[in-house]
């Protein structure tokens, strides 16, 4: 008797539920209203009667006691005759006029072909969004339904139109843009404005307006990123590889890395004429005016120690170059080479120490078979003294005569010619052969030493290169 006194004296007073607050639309549950019952209506709603199906009348906010002489829509066929004339029989409806948030909890939107890698990838995405009823009749009417569920059926059409949408914005920008761009989410408020914007006509044809969507985030599942990750390792490494290979020849890096080589013979022999530090001085520049002496005493050659023994690995041998103001290097066989050929001089003019053998262990530069071969393949017909037992067999002129000096002009044309000997002179050889000119005296500044080059390069037919 209790229970039915308590439950009684809840039906004189009804309201929507705190439990029930935040719902869009609530159903009272009880379809019996007894008359004279007190009905209230909060700030941020609205109370819509039903009978039999249709709509009957409307309460905004406040509290309002239920009886017809209140409420005339109460009256007619409300009123039932069996409960005599004590209930009224109708469904009442509560509906949020408020902007109410709705969240989307994290959904595959699907499997799009990244621009980058061409992979598929699966995209997920999450956001919430606020709507606000402007028409509570049409959304109950047209979309929600006369039924207990209806504040759900709603929230599950307008999120599953929002991820539809979604899907649409993001697959248009998965076909313009790599898939991490597109996941990085520094466009996710455009996007979202771009949700709202396409979503609004449709929502308010329903009597329901979007307010704004927010906290968009989109990702990839974990294989995907794992995946795009991998693939931009490779890309990286692809991307240095394609950047030495724009400073290669077209033949390949075998000859970028001669030219490489050359490069730093010249800037070495550059850099050491312009100091002073050059194992062979030249003096008495003047010009036009060929070189006045040439060497200073160096050391008595020796025959070059030999490398060969069993068990004996090793790599590349590097030389220092030897002269009256000290050692210079070390140097590749190739920088002998060129460095004898940029100066006009036979190997026999060259003393070398090997770097890892003691100071005093000094051998003339055609005794060392290395060198020689580069100075023959790079001379181009000037001929070498070698020895019985060296690899190479060419020769050079006699000791006892000295050797023709060449001019200054023909000493730096001949820097040039081994420096484009693939046929192109590149932005850093024109850079060094200049500074060359400057250290030769043929040039007063660099600017006038690169016109030199470029002059001397089209005389000889070579092309420049970047």
């Amino acid at each position: 008797m209790f229970n039915w006194l308590t439950s009684e004296t809840k039906s004189l007073y009804i309201a929507r539920p705190d439990h029930s607050a935040t719902d869009l639309v609530y159903l009272h549950p009880d379809r019996s209203i007894p008359r004279g019952a007190k009905l209230t209506v909060r700030s941020s709603e609205c109370a819509l009667f039903f009978r039999e199906g249709r709509f009957i009348g409307r309460l905004d906010a406040g509290t309002v006691q239920l009886d017809t002489a209140n409420i005339p829509f109460l009256g007619h066929a409300i009123i039932n005759p069996l409960t005599d004339g004590n209930h009224f029989i109708c469904e009442l409806f509560f509906v949020s006029l408020n902007e109410t948030i709705i969240g989307i909890p994290d959904t595959d939107l699907g499997q799009y072909r990244d621009l980058n890698s061409a992979n598929v990838v699966t995209v997920s995405g999450q956001f919430a969004y606020t709507v606000r009823v402007s028409d509570p009749l049409k959304l109950i009417v047209e979309l929600a339904g006369q039924n207990a569920a209806a504040g759900s059926s709603i929230t599950d059409v307008l999120g599953g139109r929002l991820l539809n949408q979604l899907r649409r914005v993001v697959g248009g920008r998965m076909r313009a843009r790599p898939a991490l761009d597109v996941v990085s989410n520094v466009d996710a408020e455009a996007i979202s404005e771009e949700l709202r914007t396409i979503a609004q006509p449709e929502f308010n044809a329903l009597g329901i307006g979007v307010g704004r969507v927010f906290d968009l985030a989109l990702s990839l599942d974990a294989s995907s990123l794992a995946e795009l990750r991998a693939f931009g390792r490779e890309e990286s490494k692809l991307a240095l590889q394609s950047k030495g290979a724009q400073i290669a020849t077209q033949d390949g890096f075998t000859q970028f890395n001669l030219v490489q080589g050359q490069r730093a013979a010249m800037e070495g022999l550059g850099q050491g004429l312009g100091t002073g530090q050059s194992p062979m001085i030249f003096s008495g520049f003047g010009s036009g005016s060929p070189f006045n002496t040439v060497t200073a005493p160096t050391p008595a050659p020796r025959a070059a120690p030999s490398r060969s023994g069993p068990g004996m690995i090793s790599g590349p041998a590097q030389f220092l170059l030897c002269g009256a103001t000290g050692e210079t290097g070390p140097y590749s066989a190739r920088q002998v080479a060129l460095v004898a050929i940029s100066k006009g001089q036979p190997l026999s003019a060259l003393t070398l120490r090997r770097s890892d053998d003691p100071p005093d262990m000094t051998f003339s530069a055609d005794l060392e078979p290395q060198v020689v071969a580069e100075y023959q393949r790079r001379a181009g017909g000037v001929a070498v003294n070698v020895p019985a037992g060296a690899s190479a067999t060419v020769s050079s002129p006699p000791q006892n005569s000295a050797p023709a000096v060449p001019s200054q002009e023909a000493t730096f044309e001949l820097a040039v010619r081994s420096a484009g000997t693939d046929g192109v002179l590149r932005e850093a050889e024109v850079m060094m052969l200049a500074r060359l000119a400057v250290a030769l005296g043929a040039c007063t500044s660099e600017v006038d030493g690169k016109m030199l080059t470029v002059t001397t390069a089209v005389r000889l037919g070579l092309r420049l290169g970047a």
